[in-house]
């Protein structure tokens, strides 16, 4: 039995399988209840006021329901899905449908925004194309394909909905919440290119149908564990899993990025309407070892019970799992030898840093003697030895008239001042 979850934030989707049970001949091929997320939001302009602001500015309207087959207008959304996937050739059909519809809008000084969130979860059967079949004597295993069309799927027009609270109300075009609140701004966006951007369909998720199964991430697990299977509905079944993603940003899969649509309208003013779309992303996930293939020119998962011995497959083909091990290892010795290279490099620059003499063993000494009445010290650091002395260290400009260089004279002393007068003024005389 297949779980499948997508969803679409601002034509953001999201999609998921899985496919709950053992691989096996067996292979149950159970109806499944995909979960499809669609989120839109889309902005009425007026920076310069008008009769539109008038309007909306500080209107705060909302209309929140959920429906399903039994509600007046849900069958033909299933009839108009099967109808899609049909020409797709896909194999699954819609069996039962449920909606929750959700749109609230908030009106400002310089714009209105009004965000859609969509959540149609219908009821799949017929996506087993063909089960798995194992290994029997000298036959190989041949692997259950899995239909991929569905994916993508998207519905085109208006399609009411009948409910209690609010009567008639269309779920697929962002202009019917107006049609529907607002009708005298409706009918002033009628035949306009603002028209054109709010008739963009909600149940949309085909960009993730146009991006082939070989672009998407893969990524296998193995290990097949207990605990980490439960959380995709498993109980008790060590079974392996493959995963395939789409949506980020990369030389196989292209940029992906926001998008956005502008249209304006006229009235007394010029007025715009701006719908902004996200990049699309997908996840699938299938119990097994999955890889992507063509069956009668349509895409499909084909999925075993175990993956190729000695390697796992990638978005580009098969990978060697010897190749991942080798270029771990690669890396290891490459931590290893930067490493030995920094720490030599450290030592040698080592020699080059000053590192001085510990404090405790040097002392201070005394090299100036008396200036005039007052008595300076000046002092310096030798080292702390017993044939340490001042001499050893003393400085060039203290040393003996003998020492200076050839050819320069010593200074005429001064005569020495009359002690007995210091430093008194040059008339003072003692009384």
């Amino acid at each position: 039995m297949p779980l499948v979850n997508a969803g679409t934030i601002f034509v953001l989707s999201f999609l998921s399988i899985l496919v709950i049970g053992t691989v096996s001949p067996a292979w149950a091929a159970q109806p499944s209840n995909p979960s499809f997320k669609f989120q839109r939001t889309i902005f009425m302009e007026y920076p310069e006021g008008g009769e539109i602001a008038d309007v909306l500015n500080g209107k705060f309207n909302s209309i929140y329901f959920t429906a399903d087959s039994s509600t007046p207008g849900v069958q033909a959304i299933i009839d108009k899905i099967n109808e899609q996937l049909q020409s797709k050739q896909s194999t699954v059909r819609v069996t039962e449908l449920k909606i929750e519809y959700d749109a609230e809008m908030t009106g400002r000084g310089d714009n209105t925004s009004v965000d859609y969130k969509l959540i149609v979860t219908p009821t799949i059967d017929g996506f087993l194309i063909r089960q798995y079949m194992p290994e029997a004597g000298s036959s190989p295993a041949s692997p259950a394909l899995f239909d991929a069309m569905w994916r993508g799927i998207n519905v085109d027009g208006a399609f009411p909905i009948t409910t209690e609270d609010y009567g008639d109300v269309e779920i697929n075009l962002p202009i019917s919440f107006f049609t529907k609140e607002f009708p005298d701004v409706a009918a002033k966006i009628v035949g306009s290119e603002a028209e054109n951007i709010l008739s963009m369909s909600l149940i949309d998720a085909s960009d993730i149908g146009k991006q082939p199964l070989g672009n998407w991430h893969f990524l296998f697990d193995p290990t097949g564990i207990s605990a980490e299977t439960s959380r995709f509905g498993f109980s008790g079944a060590k079974i392996v899993v493959s995963s395939f993603t789409m949506g980020e940003s990369s030389l196989r899969e292209g940029q992906q990025r926001e998008k956005e649509f502008d249209g304006t309208f006229t009235t007394d003013k010029t007025y715009n309407a701006r719908s902004v779309h996200a990049a699309d992303s997908a996840n699938v996930f299938l119990a097994g070892y999955a890889s992507p293939d063509i069956f009668e020119g349509r895409e499909v998962f084909g999925v075993s019970a175990t993956a190729p011995t000695g390697a796992a497959q990638t978005s580009t083909g098969s990978f060697p799992i010897l190749i991942i091990y080798g270029m771990a290892g690669m890396a290891a010795v490459g931590a290893v030898g930067f490493f030995i290279w920094s720490n030599k490099k450290a030592k040698r620059e080592s020699e080059y840093i000053q590192t001085g003499i510990d404090p405790k063993h040097l002392r201070g000494i005394t090299t100036s003697e008396a200036s005039g009445g007052y008595h300076t010290n000046r002092g310096e650091a030798e080292l702390a030895t017993d044939d340490a002395s001042y001499k050893q260290h003393e400085s060039v400009y203290e040393q003996s008239r003998g020492s200076l260089p050839k050819g320069h004279e010593q200074p005429k002393e001064e005569p020495k001042s009359n002690s007995s007068r210091g430093s008194m003024p040059k008339d003072w005389k003692p009384s």
